[in-house]
């Protein structure tokens, strides 16, 4: 395997992967382009199928508007029905899929482990505007939130009723606990995971995000600015999050920064993203920039940096990732990893779309390549002064 924090360690090939990584261009979209890789380890049969939001993204079109064109309702004007469609068959959207408005198929569980997220909330739209295509519709079940007093047989229960329910199948978004439990209840529904960890390629079909791109990203835009020690807060908790701290890792050794590179134990919640960046700012060697599991570990940071008087970006620059609408809202503006949470949700959709309707081949995986979003957190290099700081007393 390749050291290039581009190449996902599984096999899985992304030709836009690549692409995503160039020196100091990090701010750019990227625009996706899977290949998608089954558990054999060859290639899926033809090229990657479009989705709905592809056709409609190629002409500058909502996705509403694509929908109706195919179906050739009449308030579309002809010759805009004919594009959208001559799109369709060069993109491989399939197009056999399609049903009429009126036509109503089935119903698709998406399986959560929060509502707080609204990465979640941005995956479910997708795969709800993939799905209505097909005459299907996406109801969301909540799961266990690893607290104690929720048993874990209530999601078993629910998904076991959901099958009796006749559901066509189900989207699993991120990794959930007790997936044993969850695989056996759900017995041969087709079933897809959504941004989870690697530890599933290969058994279910799966659309991950690619996290050394990601990770990549950011390191790439921070030393661009000139910073060096730089640290990462993540890797405690879930899979995802153990698989991002080694993406930042690697990401760091192709730049000679391997030995600067420090990960402060944290997992997805702004409570420890606070105190993970209390310790790192109490330390004899306090990094000038810190790379952050999710952009809610992000805000803890930040509220670690005002409480410990660090100004934001020129003392610290801080960056999260899901370029949730956290990281776009209110004053903060922090930099984040986007991780095309609309090519996710749509291709995992039409994944298990392809399951229902019969298509047989060993499990598969893509891993979407992400872009950056720079904002205000991390735009300005490491001042001269603050290159070495001193440890703060805290006595």
């Amino acid at each position: 395997m390749s050291s290039d924090a581009s190449t996902p360690s599984d096999g899985t090939t992304d030709p836009a992967s690549e692409a995503a990584r160039p020196p100091g261009g990090t701010d750019r979209a990227i625009e996706p382009d899977e290949q998608v890789t089954t558990s054999n380890g060859e290639d899926d049969e033809g090229p990657s199928r479009g989705t709905l939001r592809d056709v409609a993204d190629s002409l500058g079109i909502s996705s509403a508007v694509a929908l109706r064109a195919l179906r050739g309702l009449d308030d579309i004007k002809p010759q805009m029905r004919e594009r959208v469609r001559e799109t369709a068959e060069r993109l491989h959207y399939p197009l056999e899929e399609l049903v009429e408005e009126t036509d109503q198929r089935g119903v698709v569980a998406v399986l959560v482990n929060t509502m707080r997220n609204t990465w979640i909330s941005d995956l479910v739209r997708a795969i709800r505007i993939e799905l209505s295509a097909t005459g299907r519709s996406a109801v969301v079940v909540p799961t266990r939130r690893r607290v104690p007093e929720y048993p874990v047989a209530a999601d078993t229960d629910a998904i076991e009723s959901l099958v009796h329910l006749g559901v066509d199948g189900f989207l699993m978004i991120s990794d959930l606990a007790d997936m044993d439990s969850v695989l056996s209840a759900t017995g041969d529904r087709p079933f897809v995971g959504i941004g989870c960890s690697k530890q599933f390629v290969g058994h279910i079909d799966t659309v991950r995000i690619d996290d050394e791109v990601g990770q990549g990203l950011l390191v790439d835009h921070l030393v661009g600015l000139g910073h060096r020690e730089i640290a990462h807060v993540g890797g405690v908790g879930a899979a995802v999050a153990r698989e991002r701290a080694e993406a930042f890792r690697k990401a760091m050794e192709r730049h000679g920064l391997g030995e600067l590179a420090r990960v402060e134990p944290g997992d997805f919640t702004e409570q420890v993203g606070q105190t993970a960046g209390s310790m790192l700012l109490r330390g004899s060697q306090v990094p000038t920039a810190v790379t952050c599991a999710n952009d809610v570990t992000a805000v803890g940071v930040l509220s670690a940096a005002r409480e410990a008087g660090y100004s934001v970006p020129e003392q610290l620059a801080v960056a999260g990732y899901g370029n949730t609408s956290l990281a776009s809202s209110g004053i903060s503006q922090i930099t984040s990893v986007d991780p095309n949470s609309s090519r996710l949700g749509a291709l995992a959709a039409q994944f298990l779309v392809e399951r229902v309707s019969g298509h047989e081949v060993a499990a598969r995986d893509v891993a979407v390549a992400p872009s950056i979003v720079v904002r205000r957190t991390s735009s300005a290099g490491p001042r001269p002064e603050t290159t070495r700081r001193k440890r703060i007393s805290v006595d």
